[in-house]
């Protein structure tokens, strides 16, 4: 995952201070709209400090048997003795079987811990990591043998998530997000952009441009309206889909005009609601001819 990763000025600002919070101690938390490379910056990151990686994945569903563990059916033991010939002893020992949770096992370990998208999950889940933050203590609750176990010294913590007005996010208690750094993670600059999108298709420099600049100016367009704007995630679709369909990436190509409609007119409807679908299709062709070289005019 790392050799992906690109490590511009942009991401490698962000990267240093986050390994110096966790260096310190102190789990750190990037929050920011889908798309901008939280989950593949957090990976980076949790790779340098050379530990194993645990990724736990936040859900509704998720429980405290699925980050602890639990009982998973019994241990069977039996012992036959037959030492003396005319005498047959058997013992039996049933045991439940325990099977630790990813959780306990990266706490135990010293793992370096992600949870991604935390907020997706219910606050009374998200509360065992108070213990494990605050009192470097992890509770086994229901756990026959054991009660709790302490941190390991080498775990780390690095949560992720999304804005609190996305569909399925729970609010986050503030007494767990008094315990995180949190780091604002925001669109990235046109240049690291450009070269993500060149590391993951192999495009030419100035083909990677024309999509990005097209791409940018609609997020600008949306971010003006207080709305989200198409993420990298679409300009990598775009150069995905022409560099495969051998589409020639240029704005007088009818067939990448239409591709660039066809990604782009979703998010300017969501943040332009007083303009109808063939006003935002005429918008988006319009900076399609604005550009020259890769900038909008």
């Amino acid at each position: 995952m790392s050799s992906l990763f690109i490590q511009t000025p942009f991401f490698k600002a962000i990267t240093d201070r986050s390994l110096q919070y966790l260096a310190a101690g102190f789990p750190i938390h990037f929050v920011g709209p889908t798309g901008v490379g939280k989950t593949s910056l957090a990976i980076y990151i949790a790779e340098q400090l050379e530990r194993p990686v645990t990724i736990i994945r936040g859900n509704d569903e998720l429980t405290n048997k699925d980050l602890l563990g639990g009982n998973y059916g019994v241990s069977k033991k039996e012992t036959i003795d037959n030492y003396i010939h005319s005498v047959l002893k058997k013992e039996q020992e049933i045991k439940p079987l325990w099977i630790h949770g990813k959780l306990t096992e990266a706490v135990k370990k010293g793992h370096t811990l992600i949870i991604d998208e935390f907020t997706r999950s219910r606050p009374e889940t998200n509360n065992i990591f108070l213990s494990v933050l605050e009192e470097k203590v992890l509770p086994l609750y229901g756990n026959p043998t054991e009660s709790h176990i302490p941190v390991h010294p080498q775990f780390k913590a690095i949560f992720t998530s999304n804005p609190e007005e996305y569909a399925g996010v729970h609010q986050t208690q503030d007494a767990l997000l008094d315990r995180l750094i949190t780091i604002d993670l925001d669109y990235c600059d046109l240049e690291t952009e450009v070269e993500i999108i060149r590391h993951k298709t192999e495009l030419s420099l100035e083909e990677v441009q024309f999509i990005a600049a097209i791409v940018s100016k609609i997020r600008t367009a949306c971010m003006e309206e207080n709305k989200q704007g198409p993420s990298i995630r679409t300009s990598l679709m775009i150069a995905t889909i022409a560099k495969k369909s051998k589409i020639t990436i240029h704005p007088k190509d009818e067939q990448f005009r239409m591709l660039c409609t066809d990604m782009l007119w979703v998010p300017m409807a969501r943040s332009h609601q007083h303009m109808d679908k063939l006003s935002i299709k005429r918008y988006i062709l319009q900076q399609l001819n604005r550009i020259k070289k890769g900038r909008v005019k």
